[in-house]
Parts: structure tokens; sequence; C-alpha cells
């Protein structure tokens, strides 16, 4: 789907984005986390589109006023990602009340990561407590037998996301 990127993805379902898809006999709103499906085998579609729509509109709401997303590349030249994280957090006062945590280039959709949610509620963001959201965020993970490397870099990119969206000093 080239109307939204790869590297989108991720800040698009963190921030609770939508899409509106246009066929002849109407339209419909999509809630970007619905809009991209795992393949379940190499004949299924990776996006919820029907094959007479077009996707005609995105509708981001105001970010959030601690939201961030961190990417890491091998290189700063045009290169897509090896991992990314996508954070958006609601604050009450210093701890956070919900928090919204998905990794983009792990998976074949944009991973939302109730773990490491979990792992934040009622939380200050500090190092540690990032640090802790980022190992929450990879447990359980099953790389396949050539990117396991991304387990870590996932882990990396949730603390640095977090990090940027508390306004913490590393």
């Amino acid at each position: 789907m080239q109307s939204i990127s790869a590297e989108g993805r991720p800040a698009l379902v963190a921030l609770g984005a939508r899409v509106r898809l246009v066929s002849a006999k109407g339209s419909r709103e999509v809630p970007v986390s619905g809009l991209f499906v795992a393949p379940k085998d190499e004949n299924t579609r990776e996006i919820a589109l029907r094959p007479d729509e077009i996707l005609t509109e995105i509708i981001v709401p105001a970010p959030a006023a601690h939201s961030a997303t961190n990417e890491v590349r091998q290189k700063e030249a045009l290169d897509w990602p090896l991992a990314a994280a996508s954070v958006a957090l609601t604050m009450k006062g210093n701890a956070v009340a919900t928090a919204k945590v998905v990794l983009g280039h792990v998976a074949p959709i944009p991973w939302e990561v109730l773990a490491a949610e979990k792992a934040l509620a009622g939380k200050t963001i500090t190092m540690a407590s990032a640090e802790a959201a980022g190992k929450a965020a990879v447990e359980g993970a099953q790389p396949l037998n050539r990117n396991a490397y991304k387990v870590q870099l996932a882990k990396v990119a949730v603390k640095r996301a977090l990090l940027d969206a508390a306004k913490v000093k590393a």
C-alpha cells in the first residue's frame, strides 16, 4: 500500500488515527490499527481494504502532548528502519495515566505492545521505567532465524521513544 508508508504506520496506530475507505457502495472508517492484518498465507492480503475500495482520507487526531517515535537505522541516509517504536502517553501529573506503545518493522503489521503499556501504568517515566517497558515490549518475542537482533533494537527503540515523549534526558 503506497498511501501509508511503513515508517508512519506505528505512529498512526499509537495516535489512534483512522482511515476513510470509499467504494461504490459508500464509505466506512477503520482504525489504522485494524487496517493492517497479518497474512495467514501467501494469498492473503496484508490490508483490510476490500477489492472495490480506495483509501481517500487519513484522519489523525491531535497528537498527544507526550508522543514520540524512535527509529533504529543502520545509517542516517535514506534507509528503512531496522526497528521502530511509537508511543503516545496521557499523563496525570508526572505519572502515566494511559500509554500506547506500537512497534514497527518487527512484524508484518504495526505491533501493539500491551505488556509495555501495562508496565507504564501509574509510573513516572525515568530511565529505569523506560528500560522496563522496553523489556516488557519484547518479552516472549519469537524472532525468525535471521532477525533475532531486532529484539534488542525494538527494546532500545521503546526506551528511547518513551524518554523522548516524556522529555527525559538520557
